[in-house]
Order: structure tokens, then C-alpha cells, then sequence
């Protein structure tokens, strides 16, 4: 049985999703930034006839994240009887067994297709701290404009949808946002950022080097401070990536694959 979840689930869920952190980074972000109340988002549970969780799924405005513990409990047929209900919906995401299991149900063509990998960083791997410097700052949220005109500048940037100041500024008030950089000639020219924060993780997103800075060691700056910095508040990096090359890069940095994320718009 599929009802909505209320704040007097929320130590049910966050229990459930909390046994696997980085793969339900979003959900228990999303949760704890928004609560169940917002307009924002919207979580629902799938319950066997124990009472017992069996599956879960939360909308966040117009993308739709499931999870189940097992993934022969994920009923894909009724949770895409919910996601017809929603004219708005015009995404599904997720670890990707769970979202192609849902999308034959969700009642509409799926117009992009897009697979990334998963990668976290174990908490309790060293940090080589000497690849950072003094010449990486933290970006107050006053200043997100600045980040945002270099991500602009970077044709080939594709690492994050908070492509609006007002969105990184909103996200690093929240607490669930962070943006470390640096600068030469008082410009930015390379940055890395995080999203989704939660108690336990924090997505990274948003490497990104000017052309004319590049092979620098500059991004790698970046996220090792970063990456130190959240390790000293005992919260585990995650990750998406889609070019090997950069894969190396993250694994020579501690990261390890733990699957695969799908997006499917519509």
C-alpha cells in the first residue's frame, strides 16, 4: 500500500534511507532541508502487509527519486501510477535499477536518457592536505554570482542544474551548499561545489577549470581542501562522473564506484 509520508514518519524514513547514505543523498537532503509539508516536496512510502517498509519515493518539484532496500520490493507498475497523477513531472532519477523499473509504468515517452557513475569517498582515507594551499577560499553567498559567470564561461561545464545565483545562494544559506575556489587576478578560474548536504554526505558537483587555467592542478586544489573539510565533519563525498579520464582522477583522490545514476527526462 502506497501512502504519503508526514513528519510523524520522518524517523521511519530517514532510518530506512539512512542505512545507505551516499545512495540516498538526495532523499535525506531533500527531507531535512524541506521537511514533508513543502510545496517543494513531496515523500511517499509503499508498505508491506507487515507494515514494513518496502519501498520509497520523493518528488522534488518536478524529478522523482526512488529507493528500495531490495530492489525485487520496488513495485515499479504502482509507484507509475503515481507518477501519472502529476502533470508536472518531467523527470525520474536514481540509482539505476531502481529508475528503469519504474520508467514502462510512468505513462509517457522518455525523451533523454542520461547514465552517470557513482563514486563516494570513504570516510577515514587520508587527505593528502599538501595538494591544497592557502590560495583556496571559501565563497560566501554574497558572491555567488561570481562562481556561476565561471560556469557560464565554461562551454563544457555540465556538472550542476543550480545554474542561477539566486539558487546557489539560497542553497549555501540553507546549509546544504558549499563553494570552495581560486582566484587569479581577482577572477575565479577554478572552483568546486557541494550540493545535497546532508548529516552523513555531501554531493560534489561543479569541477570546473577556465580553459586558459587548466592542468594546473587547480580543480584538484579544490577538492582536497574540500574533500578535508568534510571529512573533519564526518561527512562522506559523493560524486557523479561520466568521463574516465576524470575518473581517474577522483580514484587517485580515494573515490569508489558504487553503481550507477539515471536520469530520464520527458
Amino acid at each position: 500500500m502506497i501512502r504519503r509520508l508526514t513528519e510523524k514518519d520522518r524517523e521511519t524514513v530517514l532510518a530506512y534511507a539512512g542505512k545507505r547514505p551516499a545512495e540516498n543523498l538526495f532523499i535525506i537532503g531533500d527531507i531535512e532541508a524541506f521537511g514533508f509539508n513543502s510545496d517543494v516536496v513531496t515523500v511517499w512510502g509503499d508498505f508491506d502487509q507487515n507494515g514494513a517498509l518496502a519501498s520509497i519515493m520523493l518528488r522534488y518539484r518536478e524529478n522523482y527519486i526512488p529507493y528500495a532496500e531490495d530492489p525485487e520490493r520496488l513495485d515499479g507498475e504502482a509507484w507509475g501510477r503515481i507518477l501519472r497523477q502529476d502533470s508536472r513531472m518531467n523527470m525520474v532519477s536514481g540509482i539505476e535499477e531502481y529508475a528503469a523499473g519504474i520508467l514502462p509504468f510512468a505513462g509517457r515517452s522518455v525523451k533523454s536518457r542520461k547514465v552517470c557513475y557513482y563514486a563516494r569517498r570513504p570516510l577515514g582515507r587520508p587527505v593528502n592536505r599538501e595538494l591544497s594551499g592557502m590560495e583556496v577560499k571559501m565563497l560566501f553567498p554574497e558572491e555567488a554570482d561570481r562562481i556561476i559567470a565561471l560556469r557560464r564561461e565554461i562551454a563544457e561545464f555540465t556538472g550542476t542544474t543550480d545554474e542561477r545565483p539566486e539558487v546557489l545562494r539560497e542553497n549555501m544559506e540553507k546549509g546544504i551548499s558549499r563553494t570552495f575556489y581560486i582566484e587569479k587576478n581577482d577572477e575565479p578560474v577554478s572552483a568546486v561545489s557541494t550540493t545535497a548536504e546532508t548529516g552523513q554526505a555531501a554531493m560534489i558537483i561543479g569541477v570546473c577549470t577556465r580553459k586558459d587555467w587548466e592542468h594546473r592542478g587547480l580543480a584538484t586544489k579544490c577538492l582536497t581542501k574540500l574533500i578535508g573539510v568534510l571529512q573533519a565533519e564526518h561527512k562522506e563525498p559523493c560524486l557523479f562522473y561520466t568521463n574516465p579520464a576524470a575518473g581517474r582522477i577522483y580514484k587517485k583522490l580515494g573515490f569508489i564506484d558504487i553503481g550507477k545514476w539515471m536520469m530520464a527526462g520527458f
